[in-house]
């Protein structure tokens, strides 16, 4: 239960329009809805007040929805909302839409203008800030899927909060189509795909807002006036889901106001949490009282919530009354109320202490009040009367027929699943928790059924085990149903009470197999079987003498041709009463690497064929994986009884010590040393849960040691690359002789709380981000020494990673990988004097650097090519391609150039222009 602090009656405000709201509709056929959008606005701005506002439907089409609720404002007109306290008019546009095929669809509704003085919402100025609602609606197929109308929210989303007294508020929201529902805090939307600017919620604790995802219960933990006028938008996504998919959202925004208060609230007194099972009365009493120290405070009690839009009665005092004032809930629940989900009935107390604040305009008057929530869960009644009866290896169930709730409205029932466990789970029924999760029950039946003979419907489960102890639980399931008859929000029933019973054992039944000695060859296997029941073999007609085989096979789960006769395995009596309980030690056997499953044939009268087999049972076999100071064990085994707990031992000098208990088949030692051997074994403890058959069942295991290593790798450093490239011109950088790259990395022995041990780094490099592997540049040995040079071959273009590694030489993943690049610099001159002497004689570029070749092309005036090249430093010398000298004057060139980059060879950029061919005097 939730209790909410609340204030009301406010009979003055401050100007402008939109406060709070939201959309919902109703799907009113298969591509038609009814929508209402719910605006609550400032019942004092009479000018902005609207008749109409625009809807758009989603589908390209918009339209002017009327107001709907209030009186007649004058003959012929509209309705004109409805006056509610605290300055606050409640506003109802409804509108029907048809659209134009199925599909997911965005109801929106945008209003140019909130109210002013919003503190958390563009303040000052959140009269200029437009209030935008959203909702989504999905069509589905009426086939495959239902109708899908929005949730209703029975609680208006106006609230008043005090100063540092904690506030509670929840939307009772309430789902007709059985949808679940999740809530998430959002930030209030100023249009389609923009959030509010300027938007901000409570900073750091103790100011938190939060919403409960399941419950929808929000919560600001110490409100505070953040402004003037104290008011506080709020708004927050409630998401549909079905069948555990999410199929619509929808956007409430509310508002809170905060005050200042000098009186405590009212309590309520009433039950937390009601489960009922369909078909009940939920009747209850709720009682308002002032708080001690005020006890001469008259209050009221109303009610809203989900369980009245189902036939839910609360006698609501509206009107101030002397208290302790007490009112009843009443609610009879029928079959189809049965939900997964809770309903919630919110109760609302007020005290009559006028509360008188300051503001702008004048005083307000403020009453203090306080929500309080009752959850209320309906489930389906558990099917009664089971019974089941033992024929060869089926067992026929019964139970009783009628069903309470088999003629729920609707196809809502859809009948019955029958669930199976190995022995018995005798836990008490809870109300409030219908299925078997978690209850170790098996279901056997896919879907539900119905099949009856008489007043009782049935059900055989087939092809059992001798021997074994099977009980069952009975579900009843409810589904809504689409138009084509499939099924969604399913929902279980509480179980019915547990029966069991055990197959005819007419065959002996193993109940050990321990390993007694652990080695590879020399292991031996204790095994050990009892008698049939002498109540279920028919000695008359079954002879002696009676032989017990033994059977043996390497492994679990074997195939029936996998097993071979045990030597000295064979036991016969001539008589039943001679055909004991049989010990038998099995050995010369691999126990260090293998587990052995048994399973024993049982022959009568001197027949060749076995009347039948004892069910195979296997020893328990442990795995062990070493880790950092802990050795982590593990075991399997196939058995016909149940293991219901596990005692771990440790070898300790001379004697085998428990160290633990478990209930799984695993367990982990921790704190160990590395580098030291620790030997365990595991016995198992089980029982076939038959009164005649010896409990509990002890069983050990083999023998097996484990080593802890430091097999967790360190995590891994943060590595940033710098070079000249990041700060430079590049002209500059082609002038620097030495080309490095700066490489630093975090310390994981400072940075993860995990790794502690780091000893040395590996840096990793490769020359582009093409080639495919990395290739190890270097080990750092010292793990303080935190940065490095590399100096590629050719430029500075690469990528890198650095890895840590620890003291049992563990090499941790790669940090981030950093690549760089070059910075390529490609100029050329527009001139120079091949005049043999000695200066300016080749056409050269200037500096350049990260230039891999170039394609130069120079042409004389008549377009003719008299010189091409490669080479980036292309020295060209002033003759033609056959070597004679060219004349002076300009000749035109085209040079494409290629650039050395970090992801290959690129093409750059493409030069053009004129060069000045000089010759001059020599």
């Amino acid at each position: 239960s939730f209790i909410f602090l609340f204030l009301m009656d406010i009979p003055t405000a401050m100007a402008t329009h939109n406060r709070a709201g939201e959309i919902t509709y109703t799907q009113t056929g298969t591509l038609a809805i009814d929508a209402t959008v719910t605006i609550y606005t400032k019942a004092s701005s009479i000018s902005a007040d609207r008749d109409t506002i625009e809807i758009c439907w989603g589908d390209g089409t918009c339209s002017a929805l009327v107001r709907a609720n209030g009186v007649i404002g004058t003959p012929g007109g509209v309705p004109i909302g409805e006056e509610l306290p605290n300055d606050i008019k409640k506003n109802e546009y409804k509108g029907s839409h048809v659209y134009p095929g199925l599909g997911h669809y965005e109801l929106t509704s945008e209003d140019p203008n909130r109210n002013g003085g919003i503190c958390n919402v563009n303040f000052p100025f959140s009269l200029d800030m437009p209030f935008f609602l959203r909702s989504t609606v999905t069509f589905f197929d009426p086939i495959f899927q239902a109708f899908n109308s929005s949730p209703i929210l029975t609680q208006p989303p106006i609230d008043i909060a005090c100063v540092g007294q904690p506030f509670f508020h929840n939307p009772g929201a309430f789902d007709p189509d059985g949808d679940s529902l999740a809530f998430v805090l959002a930030v209030p939307l100023q249009s389609a795909n923009n959030e509010v600017e300027d938007y901000q919620l409570p900073p750091e604790p103790p100011n938190t807002i939060t919403i409960d995802p399941v419950t929808g219960n929000l919560v600001w933990v110490s409100p505070h006036v953040p402004c003037t006028s104290g008011e506080y938008n709020v708004a927050f996504w409630i998401i549909e889901y079905r069948n555990g998919v999410p199929i619509d959202t929808m956007l409430r925004d509310m508002q809170i106001r905060v005050v200042e208060c000098n009186n405590l609230p009212p309590r309520i007194e009433a039950p937390k949490e009601v489960c009922v099972i369909a078909g009940e009365l939920v009747e209850f009493d709720v009682t308002a009282t002032a708080p001690i120290s005020e006890p001469d405070q008259l209050v009221n009690l109303t009610a809203l919530g989900g369980p009245f839009e189902l036939g839910a009665t609360f006698d609501t005092i509206d009107t101030y009354m002397p208290q302790p004032l007490t009112s009843t809930f009443r609610w009879q629940t029928t079959c189809n109320d049965i939900s997964d989900e809770y309903y919630q009935v919110i109760f609302r107390s007020a005290d009559n202490f006028p509360i008188t604040i300051d503001v702008e305009n004048g005083t307000e008057i403020v009453y203090l009040s306080t929500l309080f929530v009752v959850r209320i869960k309906v489930v389906g009644p558990p099917p009664e009367d089971l019974f089941a009866e033992a024929m060869q290896q089926d067992i026929n169930l019964s139970w009783e027929k009628p069903y309470d709730c088999e003629f729920a409205d609707g196809d809502f029932f859809k009948g019955f699943t029958v669930w199976r466990k190995i022995n018995s789970n005798t836990f008490p029924i809870d109300t409030c928790t219908p299925g078997l999760d978690g209850k170790g029950y098996t279901k056997i039946t896919p879907a539900p059924i119905n099949a009856a003979v008489g007043n009782r419907y049935v059900y055989t489960d087939v092809d059992l085990e001798r021997g074994r102890t099977y009980c069952y639980r009975i579900l009843a399931e409810f589904a809504d149903t689409t138009l084509g008859g499939f099924s969604f929000n399913e929902v279980e029933s509480l179980p019915s009470d547990e029966f069991c019973l055990q197959l005819s054992r007419d065959v002996p039944l193993i109940i050990q197999d321990s390993v007694m000695i652990t080695d590879v060859s020399n292991g031996q296997i204790k095994v050990k079987w009892t008698k049939p029941d002498p109540n279920d073999l028919d000695t008359l007609q079954n002879l002696g003498p009676y032989v017990y085989e033994l059977q043996r096979a390497v492994g679990f789960d074997p195939a029936d041709t996998d097993f071979i006769n045990v030597p000295g395995g064979t036991f016969t009596s001539p008589t039943f009463s001679q055909a004991n309980d049989t010990v038998f030690l099995d050995t010369g056997l691999n126990t260090q690497d293998n587990p052995y499953t048994y399973r024993l044939a049982f022959y009568v009268n001197n027949e060749t064929e076995e009347l039948g087999f004892a069910t195979p049972a296997s020893s328990v076999f442990v795995s062990v994986a070493s880790t950092d100071e802990t050795n982590n064990l593990s075991w399997e085994e196939r058995v016909p009884w149940d293991n219901y707990s596990y005692t771990i031992y440790r070898w300790k000098n001379t004697f085998w010590d428990s160290i633990g208990v478990s209930m799984e088949p695993e367990f982990s030692e921790m704190g160990l040393i590395n580098g030291v051997e620790y030997c365990y074994r595991v016995e198992s403890t089980g029982t076939y849960g038959i009164p005649a058959i010896e409990s509990p069942l002890f069983n050990m295991s083999q023998d097996i040691c484990g080593t802890p290593l430091d097999t967790i790798p360190p995590c891994p450093p943060i590595l940033t690359v710098d070079n000249l490239c990041k700060d430079s011109e590049p002209g500059q950088v082609c002038e620097v002789e030495d080309l490095k790259n700066e490489l630093s990395w975090t310390n994981p022995n400072v940075e993860c709380a995990d790794t502690d041990d780091v000893v040395a780094y590996r840096i990793y490099y490769k020359p582009t981000l093409e080639t495919p592997e990395f290739t190890l540049l270097g080990v750092i040995g010292d793990p303080l020494t935190l940065d490095t040079f590399h100096y590629p071959e050719i430029g500075l273009a690469g990528c890198y990673a650095v890895t840590a590694i620890d003291t049992f030489f563990n090499e941790s993943a790669f940090s981030n990988i950093e690549c760089v690049d070059n910075c390529p610099f490609y100029e050329l001159p527009n001139a120079f004097t091949p005049n043999g002497d000695g200066d300016n004689e080749l056409f050269v570029p200037y500096p350049y650097c990260f230039i891999s070749s170039i394609d130069m092309k120079i042409f004389n005036r008549w377009g003719q090519l008299i010189f091409e090249t490669t080479d980036p430093n292309i020295n060209w010398d002033g003759t033609n391609q056959k070597g004679q000298e060219l004349a002076e004057g300009p000749y035109f060139y085209t040079c494409q150039v290629f650039e050395d980059r970090v992801s290959g060879v690129n093409t750059g950029a493409t030069l053009s222009g004129y060069i000045e061919l000089v010759r001059g005097n020599n």
